[in-house]
Parts: C-alpha cells; sequence; structure tokens
C-alpha cells in the first residue's frame, strides 16, 4: 500500500533572496556564507592558537598517529601518491618557486597566516615544532612535522618528473616520535602563459582510495590559496 509520501514527486525548491542592496540567487548566498565561514575560522584559530588549539585536540591528534603508525607499518616501505595538478595562467612556475622558497624554503613557513588560512583543516602549527601542522588526512587529525628532505629514499624520488624542472619544494612529514610517514614532492614548469604545477604527497601504500583522492582535494585548495598568494605578491 503506498501512502502519500511515496507518490508525491521530490520538489527543487530555490530561494531568490532581496536585500536593500539588491536581489540575489543562491550562488551570491553561497559566496557569503563561504565568506562568513572564513571569517570564523580565522577568528577561532586566532584567539584559540597555539597550545590551547594542540589541548583541545588531544585525543584527536593522539588517534591520527596511532592512524598513521599503522599505515605505515602496514606498507613496509612502500608508497603510492596522492597527486593534483594546476595550469597557472598569469604566474610563472619559477615565480611561484621564489615566493614559496621564501615562504618554506626551511620546513617553516615565515607568514604563519598564509599557512594557517591555506585551508580550512589546516588547524594549528604545534607550538614545539621548528615546521609543521595538525591537519586532517584521512579522516583523521595528523599531527606531523615538516622539514626538507634532501635526499629521498629510491621509492620515493621515482615519483619526481624530469618535465618539471622547477623545484618547489621536497619535505619529509614525520610522526611526533619521529616515524616518516609521508613525503612532499612539488614541483613545476614555465610556460608561455604561466605554468604547470604537479604537487605530490606520497603516503604509505596501505593509505585507502579514499584517503589518497581526499588529499588530492586538501592539495587543491591549499595550492590554489598559495599560487593566489604568491600572485598578489610579484603585483
Amino acid at each position: 500500500m503506498s501512502t502519500s509520501t511515496d507518490t508525491q514527486p521530490h520538489r527543487s525548491v530555490t530561494v531568490d533572496v532581496h536585500t536593500m542592496g539588491g536581489t540575489f540567487d543562491e550562488t551570491a548566498v553561497d559566496r557569503w556564507e563561504l565568506e562568513a565561514a572564513r571569517r570564523a575560522l580565522k577568528n577561532l584559530k586566532t584567539v584559540a592558537g597555539g597550545q590551547v588549539m594542540m589541548d583541545l585536540l588531544a585525543d584527536q591528534i593522539a588517534a591520527g598517529d596511532r592512524f598513521q603508525k599503522g599505515l605505515v607499518e602496514a606498507s613496509a616501505g612502500t608508497y603510492r601518491e596522492s597527486r593534483t595538478e594546476f595550469t597557472v595562467h598569469g604566474l610563472g612556475g619559477s615565480e611561484l618557486a621564489g615566493w614559496f622558497g621564501s615562504q618554506a624554503g626551511t620546513g617553516r613557513f615565515q607568514d604563519k597566516t598564509l599557512l594557517l588560512n591555506a585551508h580550512p583543516e589546516h588547524y594549528v602549527e604545534p607550538p614545539s615544532y621548528t615546521g609543521g601542522m595538525v591537519e586532517t588526512i584521512g579522516g583523521h587529525l595528523t599531527r606531523f612535522k615538516v622539514s626538507v628532505a634532501r635526499e629521498l629514499p629510491p621509492a620515493v624520488g621515482a615519483y619526481l618528473d624530469a618535465a618539471y624542472p622547477v623545484t618547489l619544494m621536497n619535505a619529509l612529514l614525520a610522526l611526533d616520535d619521529g616515524t616518516p610517514f609521508a613525503y612532499c614532492l612539488h614541483q613545476a614548469r614555465d610556460t608561455a602563459t604561466g605554468a604547470d604545477v604537479v604537487v605530490r604527497v606520497i603516503y604509505p601504500s596501505a593509505a585507502p582510495d579514499s584517503m589518497i583522492e581526499g588529499h588530492c582535494r586538501h592539495l587543491a585548495i591549499e595550492f590554489r590559496s598559495w599560487i593566489r598568494n604568491a600572485a598578489a605578491a610579484a603585483r
């Protein structure tokens, strides 16, 4: 026996908004909401930053440590990549590399606001680290140290692409106890109109597909922000 709710078609509801400044559709409201969310996050990261944020997230960070360490142990020194590529117009790869080197050439961002605000899920740079972050990776809050990787394990270095001769950064990501759990390999090349950029995080091979694709999207948000920052600095 069917009910009235079974037979009623799904209704698509849209809204137009009328403010004292004019009439707007929902794309405008979406934009306002995103802007408001960014303002709120910036405020929270400012007033509850540093050790306060670390203490608030302590249990989730500890769970993230266990998750990532389990992936390392299960992978037995084998890897897979999370890769995102950008076609950039109006900013050269060499220009981007120069900006990136000035900001993060030591493994630690010079301007903390550019680091924290590059992605909503960049929670805090651990105060005791010379470079690092607490961010969401694979659905878990993950605390890691960042250091420049002057040498790469052969299985990691194999992911570098000679077609991108400009190095943005090669970095080692290590858990709190020093366990290496990922590597960043960020490269670029100049083009006639700007740059081609490829950014990679090399994870243990046991990382699930959802974590790999999730971090591709993380890189897309993060690096678009930094590309915009580099372009603004170049003006």
